[in-house]
This record gives structure tokens, sequence and C-alpha cells, in this order.
């Protein structure tokens, strides 16, 4: 049986009353627990940008601000922001009080059709495309949570989801690999193509600073801003800069980290940090110059037995339709490179690009 229980939905006045996103009352609760913007979007499996804009459509909706953002001191609720929390929350216990829960027998399992995956997944713009366009029009719900590559293999390992999709460097980088393929096992896990991307420097506009390489980041004394430890993209800019025989502690604002490429390239915009490491797409996104250091594979890992059933199935179909790939015709510093086809771990772990010319 499937218990079902009762929530509150907030609506404006009338018959035609607009209601109260639903996704606004968990991103408001994120932000009152002390996550940062970016990592409250990341928990409610929104974009920066998207995480932003549903701030100020509520906010204008309800004819008040329900976030405060000061530099130097983070986001934090407004007083309109925490009553809506608190009374939500009084609204809710009264309500579940007095209703009853009810309960639903599910279809028996011949007639169940799977259509639903979850995904725990180093953050990636066209992921994002794929679970908000791509997915549903094929059918399957994409429950998406945003982790760092290696935080989404190890939840992937202890069962938590069904799917992880994390990313791996292109060029030779020694030990770069062995981080990922321990939690991975040829015998029983299965690899899905999904795209290639370019990484490199997000700098401001018309590059004041002359950056050409990480070395200017410790020479000139810029101040950065990092990806969180655990991401794929804060493991690869570490290995660059050991290349470069650069101590990354030495670098101002080393420690200071955001949870997305996006949060990255609006940390550089907004005139906080004078250079990020991240994805081409997020710096041309946010107006920025970008300097490409790296092309790297961005792999989706299932178990085994699952590759072959429905939902995973649909998923291939997905990324490898025409709407995908004209997702990623859009997005600067992407191209796709066997999108949707199960690879065996020695061709999912090659070094060198799998198509032959570079997307500009």
């Amino acid at each position: 049986m499937v218990k079902l229980v009762p929530a509150i939905q907030w609506h404006m006045p009338g018959v035609d009353g607009a209601a109260l996103d639903a996704r606004l009352l968990p991103l408001l609760a994120a932000i009152d627990g002390g996550a940062n913007l970016a990592a409250a979007v990341a928990q409610v499996g929104l974009s920066y940008r998207h995480g932003w804009g549903l701030l100020h459509a509520q906010a204008a909706l309800l004819g008040a601000p329900l976030v405060d953002m000061q530099r130097g001191k983070g986001v934090s609720l407004t007083a309109a922001g925490k009553q809506l929390l608190q009374l939500t929350a009084g609204a809710e216990q009264r309500l579940l009080r007095k209703a009853a829960a009810i309960e639903i027998a599910p279809l028996p399992p011949a007639a169940a059709q799977p259509s639903r995956l979850v995904m725990h997944a180093s953050h990636d713009l066209a992921l994002i495309e794929l679970r908000e366009r791509i997915a549903p029009a094929f059918g399957l719900e994409l429950n998406l949570e945003f982790k760092g590559s290696l935080e989404a293999l190890a939840s992937f390992a202890a069962g938590h989801a069904d799917l992880a999709g994390f990313h791996i460097p292109l060029g030779a980088h020694p030990g770069a690999l062995a981080p990922y393929q321990r939690w991975l096992k040829p015998r029983q896990h299965r690899l899905i193509g999904f795209i290639e991307r370019e990484q490199g420097l997000m700098l401001p506009p018309g590059n004041p600073a002359k950056v050409r390489d990480l070395r200017d980041l410790a020479a000139k004394r810029l101040r950065v801003i990092n990806r969180q430890r655990g991401s794929g993209t804060r493991l690869l800019f570490d290995q660059l800069l050991q290349e470069s025989d650069i101590d990354g502690q030495s670098l101002r604002g080393y420690s200071d980290e955001e949870f997305t490429h996006l949060a990255v390239a609006a940390t550089v915009a907004a005139g906080k940090a004078d250079a990020g490491f991240g994805v081409k797409a997020a710096a041309l996104q946010h107006g920025l110059d970008f300097k490409s250091l790296e092309w790297e594979r961005y792999l989706l890992a299932c178990r085994s037995e699952a590759a072959d059933q429905a939902a995973v199935r649909l998923l291939r179909q997905a990324i490898a339709s025409r709407p995908m790939l004209q997702v990623l015709q859009g997005l600067p510093g992407y191209a796709a490179a066997n999108t949707g086809s199960l690879l065996g771990f020695a061709r999912a772990f090659a070094l060198g690009r799998a198509h032959a010319k570079k997307k500009a």
C-alpha cells in the first residue's frame, strides 16, 4: 500500500489565485539551515540561475523580499521569509492532526512500468536540460540530486541511487583516474556515455589581469573561487595546480568554495573573485573570458543488471535524441561523444578526445 499524507500549498486569494512554487519552501528551509545560496539551490536540485530567479519571482508575487544577500555575510531570510516558513510549519502540524492519511493500493507488478530513475551526479548544465525538458518527453522522470563526482559514486555504490554521474579528464594526468575507479567494478557496473566538455579558467571580461595560465594566479596574487572538495572539477583543478608546481593553499581564496559551475561564474562576474575554474558554457553565460585548460568525459554509471531495464533504455534514448543533441550544440564547450552508448571500462577511461574536431 502507498500511504499519502496531506500537505499545505499556499495560493493567492481568488478563484484564479496564483500558487507559490512548490520548490520555494524547501529552498527557504535550506537557507535558514545555514546553507549559502549555491548550496541551497543544489540541495533543491536547481541551477544557481533558476534558484535565484525563483526567489525573485516569488518575492514579486508576494510583494515582499524573502532573502537578504549582503557582501561578506552571505544569504539569510528576511522577516517575511521566516514568517512564511514558521506559519507553514504550524499549519502543516495542525493539518496532520486533523486530516487522516489515505492509502492507495499499487498496480500489480506486471502492470507497473519503470519510468523513474534516481541519479546522483556532478553538476552539469546539459544534465539539467536532460532532467527538465528531454527526459519527460520520453515518459521518464529523472530524480536528480547534484553532488560532487566522488560523493555521487559513493552514494551509488551504497545503493542510494540508480545511477551516478561523474567526469574524468581526457589528458594524461598520472593517478587522476584512481579516485573514480575505486568505486566501480567492471563485473557489477556498466558505463553510459553522456557528453564531453571543456574546462578552464573563468576570468573577468577582457581579462584585465592578463592571465595566461595557472602560474599567473599565484604570481599575480589573484583571488580565486574554488569548487567544493570531492567534486570532479576540484580534483582536476588540484591536479593541474600540482603539475604546474603550485601549492593550492598559497592561492588567495583557495578555501572559498561554491557548489556549481554557475555559482563560480557568478562569483567572478560579481567581482568577488578574479578567477574561477569550471566549464566554458557557464563562463560565457555570465559574459566572462575563458582560458581552456582541459577537455573531459562525462559518464553515467549504472548496475549491470539494470542496463537493459526499460527505464535505463529510455534514458539512453533520451540522451541520444535529436533534442538532446540540439541542447549540446547550444552549449559552448560541449560536444556529443558516444552519447547514450554503453561503454566498456577500457573505452570509457581511455585518454584523448572521442571526436577529432573541438567544438568552438
